[in-house]
């Protein structure tokens, strides 16, 4: 198999890997696998807004704006008007939604530490480094995409 056909491979079961450790988390406290992910960066970046938290996470405004509202039903997130410009609203967890949040961080923590500590110590920073590159890649090819 040539290399970018095993990088695709690797990558594919690295997308499946995660994707299982996210929904087994996530299931936990009620949210899908999107709603974990913003209740994430709400928890990380409290006074977030709706736009900064779309490009965070490298998805469209609607479909962020949708995903708000079903955690704001949920009592997960508060939305408010931003101190500074009335016309921005701002986000933050209730405590319900920060009760979750440090769930869900606790555990992926605990998650990350097992699966790390499976990698031989004289490799880990090899990984850490293998992880950065990639993501710098994947991160410049996205930019090409939309440029």
């Amino acid at each position: 198999m040539d290399k970018v056909k095993k990088f695709r491979e690797y990558t594919r079961a690295l997308e499946r890997n995660l994707e299982n450790m996210n929904r087994s988390d996530c299931c936990q406290c009620s949210v899908t696998t999107s709603q974990c992910f913003l209740v994430v960066e709400i928890g990380r970046n409290p006074g977030i807004c709706v736009k900064d938290l779309a490009k965070e996470l490298k998805l469209d405004k609607s479909a962020v704006s949708r995903t708000v509202e079903e955690l704001v039903q949920k009592g997960y997130v508060i939305r408010e008007p931003s101190q500074t410009d009335r016309r921005s609203v701002v986000l933050t967890l209730t405590e319900v939604g920060q009760a979750h949040y440090r769930t869900i961080e606790n555990d992926m923590n605990e998650k990350f530490r097992k699966v790390f500590s499976r990698i031989p110590k004289d490799k880990q920073e090899q990984v850490l480094e293998a992880l950065r590159l990639y993501n710098e890649a994947c991160e410049k090819e996205e930019g090409d995409c939309c440029d």
